[in-house]
This record gives C-alpha cells, sequence and structure tokens, in this order.
C-alpha cells in the first residue's frame, strides 16, 4: 500500500481513513501487544513523494521507462515521460539503483549514452534533408502530369509540402531547389552582394565604413530603389538588420579597430616599387646564395621612460576615468639600433641617449655585449650608424666565400652614406634598401620584432614602478630595456619576421591584389575586368530583383510612408561623407524612378551611386624632393651617383655665406628662436593654401629640449634624412612634431595632418 502511493493517492478524507483501517488491523494481526508508533500511511506517500520529485529534477536516479534484459544485463531506456519517474516507487530497489560500483558498470544504456541534463542551446533542426537530383525529378514529372503529387512523394521520398510549394512557383525546378528558407532580406540578394563588394574594397583602401556608415548606406538603398523597408523614418537601418546582415555574410565580413595609416604609406605601397625591390633581391638572391643566418635586417626605434602601452585593469564598475601611474607626462628619446637575421640570430643591440658627455652608467643591466652613445637630440646620425655598421661587422665576419645581404630602409643616414658604402663593398656586405615608406609591410623587424619588444618593454616599465615606487630615470632605461630584449630575442620571432615579409625565403606572392588596392586608382564602371565594380548585367540584376521584390508586396504599404528629405548638391563624383537622405532632384539624377516596372539597369542605384569610392591626390608640382626606390646602395652606380649629389651639396654650401648662430642661455632655460622659413623655388611663386601651424611659415618659434642649443636662424636639421635646411634648394615644407618639438621634412614624415607626432615619439 505504500509503493502503491505513486499510482493512486486519494484526496478525500473517506478513502484516507479507510487505508488508515486497513494499515491498523494488519498491525494488530502482527503485533497485538505493542503499542502503535509507525507513522501514518498519508504522512509517508508524502514523503515519497518529495523524495522522488527532488532526485528527478536532481538527476540523481534514472527514471525507467521499462525494464528491459540486453544479453544477459540490465538496461535501461531514456526519460520518456513524466510519469516514469513514478516508476521507480513501484519497482524494487535492486532492479534500479545499483548496491556497488560493478553493478553500475552493468547497467548498459540502449541510447549509447548516460543520461544527463542539457545545458546550452538546443541543436538546430537539419533541413533539406531530401536528396537534391530526387526533388529536381519530382517536380518535373508533377509539372509534365506524368504522376500525382501523392505517388511523386512516395517514390522520390521527398516532403509533401516542400513538393507542392516547387510545384506551384514559377521557377525552374533547379531555382527552386536552391531557394533558401526563412523570411526574405530587406535587400536583394544581388544589392547584398554589391554591398559586401563594397565595403570589402572601401576596407582596403583604408576608408573602412562604421556601423552607422552600413545602416545609413542601406537606408538609402531601399528608399533610393523604392524597396519596401521596415526602417521607419530614423535616415537609418535598425540595429536587428546590421547584426543579421553581419551574420550572413560572416565568412566575408567582420568588424575590426583599423589601423592610421599616412597617405605616404597608402601611395608608396605600390605594385610597381615591390616588383622593383624584389627583382633586385632575386638578382642578389642567384649571384650568392645566401643561407638563413647571412641575411640581416637593420632598423631603429624610440624608447622613452613612458610606457607607450597601457593594459587593461581591473577597477570598480562604473567608475568613468581609470589612471595609470607612468614617470612623466612624455620622456625623453632613447634610440635603440637592432639587427636580426632570417636564421634567428641577433646582432647586439646600440642605444643613443639624448646626452652630450657619456658615463657607463647609462648601461647599467643592458643586455649582454650592447654598445652605447650619446648625443644631444638622440636620434640616429650618419657617424654614429658608421660606428653600428663597424659593430655589425665584428660580430658577423663576412668574408668572400661566405657575404652578407643586409636589408634597411631609405633613411639619411644609411643610404648617404658613403663611408658605409666604402667599408660595405671591402667587406664582402652587399646592403639594399627597401622602398620608401612601405616599412610597415616590407621591414622584418617592424613586422613582428617592435611590437612584440614595446609590449614587453611597457611591461616591465609598469612592473618596476608598482615594486620601487619612484619615476623611472635615464639611468634606469637600459635595465629595462634589456630585460625585455633578452624576453623577445627568440628565433621563432626573427623567422617569421622574414617569412611575412617575403624576403627570405624570396617570396614575392605574399602581398596579394589587396594589398595594392589602396594604391590603385579606382577603375571605372566600363571596365569589366574589375570584380569588385557593379556593371551593366549586375545592374540589370539587381533592378529584376527589385521588381520582383516590389511586385511580390505591391498589396502591402511601405514601412516608412512619411521620410524626412534633406536636400544634396553635392557632386556625384566627389564621395560623400554624409549619408542622409536624398532629395527627389537626387533620385532624378541617379536614374531611380518611381516606378517599380520600369525595365532600365539605370533604375539600380547601387553604393558607389551613393558614395564613389575616393582616389588619392598624387602629386603634379615638380617642387620638393624627388620621390626615391630602393636600390642596391653597395652598387657602383649608386655610388657614382651619390658622389656627385655630396660635392654639388658641398658647392652650394661654399656659395653661401656662413651664417651667425645664436648662442645659448645660460642655465637651464630653454631656447627659443624663429623656425626656419619655407623656401620657395621660385621668388615670384606663392602658395595659396594655408599651411599647419606646426609647418614652418616664417612667423611660429620652436621650443627645443633642455641640453640642446638653439639653431640658426635661417637652419635646421631634418631628424629623418639629416639634411639641412640651408642645402634645400626645391621648396619642400617643414613640419615640427609636437611631443620632442623636433623638425622634418613634411615627405619623410609623411604627414597629412595639422597634428603631427613622428614615428619615435608614438
Amino acid at each position: 500500500m505504500e509503493y502503491d502511493a505513486a499510482c493512486w493517492d486519494p484526496y478525500r478524507l473517506e478513502h484516507i481513513k479507510t487505508l488508515e483501517k486497513i494499515q491498523k488491523r494488519a498491525l494488530k494481526c502482527c503485533r497485538k501487544n505493542s503499542p502503535l508508533k509507525w507513522d501514518t500511511l498519508t504522512d509517508r506517500r508524502k514523503r515519497i513523494r518529495l523524495c522522488a520529485l527532488f532526485k528527478t529534477y536532481r538527476a540523481l536516479i534514472l527514471s525507467l521507462s521499462r525494464c528491459v534484459r540486453l544479453s544477459g544485463k540490465l538496461g535501461y531506456v531514456g526519460q520518456s515521460g513524466m510519469l516514469d519517474t513514478l516508476y521507480l516507487n513501484v519497482l524494487p530497489r535492486h532492479l534500479w539503483a545499483p548496491h556497488s560500483v560493478r553493478s553500475q558498470q552493468n547497467m548498459v544504456p540502449t541510447s549509447g549514452e548516460m543520461p544527463r541534463t542539457h545545458i546550452g542551446p538546443k541543436p538546430k533542426a537539419v533541413l533539406k534533408k531530401w536528396d537534391t537530383n530526387d526533388m529536381i525529378k519530382a517536380i518535373t514529372s508533377v509539372r509534365e502530369k506524368k504522376m500525382g503529387w501523392r505517388k511523386a512523394v512516395k517514390l522520390y521520398n521527398v516532403p509533401q509540402t516542400t513538393l507542392q510549394r516547387s510545384v506551384n512557383n514559377n521557377m525552374s525546378p533547379e531555382e527552386c531547389v536552391k531557394l533558401k528558407i526563412g523570411r526574405k532580406t530587406v535587400l536583394p540578394a544581388e544589392l547584398e552582394k554589391q554591398l559586401v563588394e563594397f565595403l570589402v574594397e572601401m576596407d582596403n583602401r583604408f576608408y573602412g565604413l562604421t556601423r552607422t556608415d552600413v545602416k545609413r548606406m542601406a537606408y538609402q538603398l531601399a528608399q533610393r530603389n523604392n524597396i519596401p523597408h521596415p526602417f521607419g523614418s530614423n535616415v537609418t537601418a535598425g540595429r536587428a538588420w546590421f547584426d543579421l546582415f553581419i551574420r550572413r555574410h560572416k565568412n566575408t565580413l567582420t568588424i575590426h579597430k583599423p589601423i592610421g595609416t599616412s597617405f605616404s604609406r597608402a601611395n608608396g605601397f605600390n605594385r610597381e616599387a615591390i616588383n622593383k625591390f624584389f627583382d633586385m633581391l632575386e638578382a642578389e638572391y642567384d649571384k650568392h646564395s645566401y643561407p638563413a643566418d647571412r641575411v640581416y635586417n637593420v632598423d631603429e626605434t624610440g624608447l622613452t621612460v613612458v610606457q607607450s602601452k597601457i593594459p587593461h585593469v581591473i577597477g570598480l564598475k562604473g567608475k568613468r576615468q581609470v589612471g595609470a601611474i607612468t614617470s612623466a607626462e612624455r620622456g625623453s628619446l632613447v634610440t635603440v639600433i637592432c639587427c636580426m637575421s632570417a636564421g634567428g640570430t641577433f646582432v647586439p643591440p646600440m642605444m643613443i641617449f639624448p646626452r652630450k658627455n657619456w658615463t657607463d652608467t647609462l648601461m647599467k643591466g643592458a643586455p649582454p655585449v650592447a654598445i652605447g652613445r650619446c648625443h644631444p637630440s638622440g636620434w640616429i646620425q650618419t657617424e654614429l650608424f658608421t660606428e653600428w655598421f663597424d659593430h655589425f661587422l665584428k660580430k658577423t665576419n663576412p668574408t668572400q666565400e661566405s657575404p652578407v645581404l643586409l636589408i634597411l630602409d631609405g633613411h639619411n643616414s644609411h643610404s648617404r652614406n658613403l663611408h658605409v658604402i666604402q667599408c660595405a663593398r671591402e667587406k664582402c656586405v652587399t646592403i639594399v634598401s627597401i622602398p620608401p615608406h612601405t616599412s610597415h609591410k616590407t621591414q622584418p623587424l617592424d613586422k613582428s620584432f617592435m611590437g612584440t619588444l614595446k609590449t614587453y618593454y611597457s611591461e616591465y616599465i609598469r612592473q618596476w614602478l608598482r615594486h620601487q615606487n619612484r619615476p623611472l630615470g635615464p639611468y634606469d632605461v637600459a635595465e629595462i630595456f634589456g630585460k625585455a630584449y633578452l624576453q623577445c630575442q627568440t628565433a621563432s620571432i626573427a623567422s617569421k619576421g622574414f617569412l611575412e615579409t617575403g624576403i627570405f625565403p624570396c617570396d614575392r606572392t605574399v602581398f596579394g591584389d589587396s594589398d595594392f588596392i589602396a594604391s590603385t586608382p579606382p577603375l571605372t564602371s566600363q571596365s569589366a575586368e574589375d570584380p569588385l565594380l557593379s556593371s551593366d548585367e549586375s545592374r540589370s540584376a539587381v533592378h529584376n530583383s527589385v521588381i520582383e521584390m516590389n511586385s511580390a508586396t505591391a498589396s502591402t504599404s511601405q514601412a516608412t510612408s512619411a521620410v524626412v528629405i534633406t536636400p544634396s548638391t553635392s557632386n556625384v563624383s566627389q564621395p560623400r561623407t554624409d549619408l542622409h537622405q536624398p532629395s527627389e532632384v537626387d533620385l532624378r539624377e541617379d536614374g531611380c524612378s518611381k516606378s517599380a516596372n520600369s525595365d532600365s539597369p539605370k533604375a539600380c542605384v547601387s553604393p558607389k551611386d551613393i558614395m564613389p569610392v575616393p582616389q588619392l591626390k598624387k602629386k603634379t608640382s615638380n617642387r620638393g624632393r624627388k620621390p626615391g626606390s630602393s636600390a642596391v646602395i653597395t652598387s657602383s652606380p649608386y655610388k657614382a651617383k651619390l658622389e656627385q649629389s655630396l660635392v654639388k651639396a658641398k658647392e652650394r654650401i661654399a656659395v653661401k655665406p656662413k651664417l651667425a648662430k645664436n648662442k645659448p642661455n645660460k642655465g637651464n632655460k630653454i631656447n627659443k628662436s624663429k623656425s626656419c622659413k619655407r623656401r620657395l623655388m621660385l621668388d615670384q611663386e606663392t602658395d595659396e593654401e594655408s599651411t599647419p601651424s606646426n609647418i614652418s611659415s616664417g612667423e611660429s618659434e620652436m621650443d627645443l629640449p633642455v641640453g640642446e642649443t638653439a639653431p640658426t636662424e635661417d637652419d635646421a636639421t631634418c631628424i629623418f634624412c639629416g639634411n639641412a635646411f640651408s642645402t634645400d634648394v626645391r621648396g619642400e615644407l617643414w613640419i615640427q612634431c609636437l611631443v620632442c618639438e623636433m623638425w622634418s621634412h613634411s615627405e619623410c614624415a609623411g604627414s597629412e595632418t595639422e597634428h603631427y607626432i613622428c614615428d619615435f615619439c608614438k
């Protein structure tokens, strides 16, 4: 009667009393003289129900639907319903509760796995389980009236509803099979394809669109193509549409944070310059067959006492401003020259401190066998690079049987250093310079080593400030740099840099067509060779899909009846920075017709009609320096041209009168003098364009760092190429760094904005 409580639990009082009488009679028969101390059947039934419910909820017991025998062993079937849990109270305990581990192992599940509580999203149902060929045959047979749809369903084993829907459709059987299941998208498939290609092209040209731009673009495409849409009157698509759009094209599109790239780098990295560089590189490999440990790359970087990268920290939720301790607002710059080979070997670095007098205390804790020098500016100079090259020759020991190939950038201290060129020719060292403004892709050190070094250096500064509890000084830079340098001085990092740039092994195919899109002008719509541009066929395809969508929704009214229209007078050839709703005049200019039944392919508006692909402006005047190129610096033709240019420069300087120099002020006061004036190639030529405030115009003043003498009133030195302003005869623009306040050519710096910070101070 206690076990039967799971099957029949009375709730009427008369039935409960009847059961209690039966239990009392049974106890009197068993034990006549003993008092009744057992619980009533009602309480025991309640306790059983609660225990069974708790155990079932916690999955502590197995819910048996039936007990079966599998090859002599007791098996069970998974949970099939809510009533199965009640059978636990009916079956004897030894049938479903194993008494030991061995008896529990004898329980063989028929489903192949133990029943567990499912955590996580439910698996999606698999659609279109039918065979494609069978469905095509079934549709064809029913349409040709060879058989009915019921017979086709049994013969070809296809779903009945799918077959009926496909038969009643006007499309071909192949198109019916490929038809996607679900709600239709707002924009047609062809128009979405054009939008995806447009986004990819804009990203490759460094003009990537944001979330808001894409949503505004989608709204304009729907509005100007007369496509019904549920976007409302917000002049932008909704967040749900954007999320679903990214999900539909997740194999092509993603959201990422771009890295700032200057105009000079965007224009400099072109196919002609890269092919010329690899032609020279392949010719040098054919001459000497350099192994991996004889191909080196050298580059400089700047370090300060202020960490450049600050990691995320744990703090109070809701706090808006979170600070991290630094040694100073901005520190003095220390230049480090690093060199590594494709085989994983490293040449000990050279550190250049911004000082006049040298002391060995500056190199405390520096990497082993590293050398140190000092200069008032802290930048690399021609004579300092000559000293590093002598240090490089001692460590690599090149010979005629084992020559060395050195890859470097076109800095003036490298490419216009006659002493280094002569010494390299004598010591069997071939020097090849990379194309200008391409170091972000062709410099192995910039590709794999410098970023890792800055990350470790910033982390060690953060740890040092936490433990030392004092600001980082110039005498502590070498120690911090030594720890970071040894941490990232690995063969895998070195070989990875040469592999990604295609220098070793020599492979120019590492750069695809997408890498050169930014420097390639966009083609016109008449060109059918560019797959990214929309052609007349794609326009007509989009137009047909728009007509089908409009005809399918002709009975329904548009979701947006009132739209705020902003007139636009911008020319189509110029890129639009705002993506607001166009006016009726723009709709007529772009060929959009309010009639959805127009058969002209001009009725379709593509993304490039709304926002044309911008083009980078090329230099048209002959002012300034001539564009540089990659070259074999140790070759005889290059050396002859360099000698001639140096002789001409000395003649120009000798003709000019000697300029008077300003005396430095006493003490540690900051010296100020008038900035260098921009020299014009012709006296009558004027520049109507306004120049930024930090570009020299003859009126501004330049603050010099502490400890550096003031330059002359009409002379300055470029921090990149090392050329003096007095030798400039082509009227180049000069620009000043906002951090270190040093001057450089605008073309050397590659800055097109008013606020400029040099690469060493970033």
